[in-house]
């Protein structure tokens, strides 16, 4: 299948239309029953080739129908084209389950068509590759480049009185090092040690500086909740620095695969390469 529908064939571009109908109908609160590309469905006088059926129920579990008559061509839709498509919709709708009628096409609709499917009820969407013109004045890109900052807790020492363990005689991580209170409570060392020293983030980076806590009588330091020691007093080198700079990307024009618009009150759904669906406000130029 082409990648731009400008080039596509008509068996491509009816393909595509079945395509996106998918990824609308796994998104939709309905229970697709069928959907199929090139169907020929009984009328009431002769039988009708159709591009695309969909076929569902409700939450209710009344069946509905919607076929698709897909036209790749670079003209506006006539009164004619609709016309004819009208009467494809009442014949196959004929004593059977109740059917929309949707055209598909690539671009524009001459007044005449707008009057036959507003008075029929037939729904007219636009679908090809978005372009300049579909995506001008909409937000598309998001940039996000931030530095952030980080707490620094260093060079840990401590006034040991007594050994309780030999749980300080191997590597340490500092994130496992807690100081027991005489309540029984454990109290992290980082946050001892950070507790009241940090500048808020509206102010300027904090410096590095020395922080000690003193115990009296001393208290017991915990090794991964092990007791390890009686401690008199810890201290460390304390502040703040920057972090690695951070920058990330979302969305972007290129993301975009397909865009389909009603061209009756300028609604857009949005498919991008990755199967996502977008859907957008009626188009302000068209609101009354």
């Amino acid at each position: 299948m082409a990648d731009n529908s400008s080039s596509m064939n008509s068996t491509e571009y009816e393909k595509l239309t079945r395509l996106l109908v998918e990824r609308i109908a796994a998104r939709a609160p309905v229970v697709t029953t069928r959907l199929e590309h090139d169907v020929v469905l009984p009328g009431r006088a002769s039988a009708h080739q159709i591009d695309v059926l969909w076929e569902f129920t409700v939450e209710s579990g009344h069946a509905h129908r919607v076929i698709f008559e897909c036209r790749r061509k670079n003209r506006s839709l006539e009164q004619n084209d609709a016309l004819a498509f009208k009467g494809v919709v009442e014949e196959v709708g004929f004593g059977s389950i109740p059917t929309t009628g949707v055209m598909v096409h690539l671009t524009g609709f001459q007044l005449g068509a707008r009057k036959i499917a507003d008075t029929y009820g037939l729904i007219i969407l636009e679908m090809r590759t978005p372009t300049d013109k579909d995506v001008d004045g909409r937000l598309m890109k998001i940039h996000i480049s931030m530095t952030g900052r980080v707490p620094v807790v260093k060079d840990v020492g401590m006034d040991v009185s007594a050994l309780l363990s030999d749980a300080l005689n191997g590597p340490v991580l500092n994130h496992g090092l807690e100081v027991e209170e005489p309540s029984g409570r454990r109290v992290s060392v980082l946050d001892l040690l950070q507790d009241g020293e940090l500048n808020s983030m509206t102010e300027p980076l904090t410096p590095l500086h020395r922080v000690t806590r003193r115990f009296e009588p001393p208290a017991v330091l915990t090794v991964s909740g092990q007791p390890a020691a009686e401690v008199r007093s810890i201290s460390a080198i304390v502040g703040e620095e920057l972090a690695d700079p951070f920058d990330c990307t979302v969305g972007g024009r290129e993301r975009l695969a397909w865009m389909v618009k009603n061209a009756l009150d300028g609604e857009r759904a949005w498919f991008t390469h990755d199967g996502g669906v977008h859907v957008t406000d009626v188009d302000p130029l068209l609101r009354g």
